[in-house]
Parts: C-alpha cells; sequence; structure tokens
C-alpha cells in the first residue's frame, strides 16, 4: 500500500491524490459516496461479506404500502463537506447529508483511483 504524499478537497466534489512519485490522481464525489466502506453502507448495498452493522436490522426500505421518507437529496448526499486523517492509513469524510462513518484506507483510494 502506498500513502499519499498529499489529499486535498476539491471544494465539494471531490478529492486530489499525490502519490509517491508524483503521480497525481482525482477521485469524483459520487465515486467516494458510492464506495463508501462503512457497515451501514456496505449492508444497504448488500455487502454480506462484512459483519452487519449493531443496532437491529436494515432500515433501508420502507414496508410495502408504508410512506417512504426522503431525508436528504442526492446532492445533499454526494456534497464533500469535510476530510480528516486516521491515524497514518486512512481518512475520514463527512458528507452533506452528515454521514461520516466511513474509513477510507490509503489502499482503498489507490484501489479507486
Amino acid at each position: 500500500m502506498n500513502t499519499p504524499t498529499e489529499i486535498k478537497r476539491l471544494g465539494s466534489s471531490g478529492l486530489q491524490i499525490t502519490w509517491p512519485g508524483g503521480r497525481v490522481q482525482q477521485l469524483q464525489s459520487e465515486q467516494l459516496r458510492r464506495s463508501c466502506p462503512c457497515a451501514t453502507c456496505l449492508d444497504a448495498r448488500g455487502d454480506t461479506t462484512h459483519a452487519k452493522p449493531l443496532g437491529g436490522p436494515s432500515k433501508s426500505g420502507a414496508a410495502k404500502g408504508m410512506l417512504s421518507i426522503v431525508s436528504s437529496s442526492r446532492d445533499e448526499e454526494l456534497r464533500l463537506e469535510r476530510i480528516w486523517a486516521i491515524g497514518n492509513y486512512a481518512i475520514g469524510i463527512e458528507w452533506g447529508d452528515g454521514h461520516k462513518t466511513g474509513v477510507y484506507s490509503f489502499g482503498l483510494l489507490e484501489e479507486l483511483c
């Protein structure tokens, strides 16, 4: 796994990552959000390789005939609000809808690039 030499937020639309050797790549917010590695997002995508989040069954999708309440817009879900370092191996990302539990390891970022 490579460790980036710099990670820069590109406004609310993505990240620019500089890798050792000077290679610079950009990741768009939509790709980052779609790849969120937190247990809740993995569960929502149907990924069964990860332990289910604590706290009961998934709340994705309303029961048949029940009104579905949309709590955030697509723009809010894809708006990158802030990033921060997690140790020397990952970053955290907070999204416009308040979601901030994904830990994006440098290995995952390199895969996404």
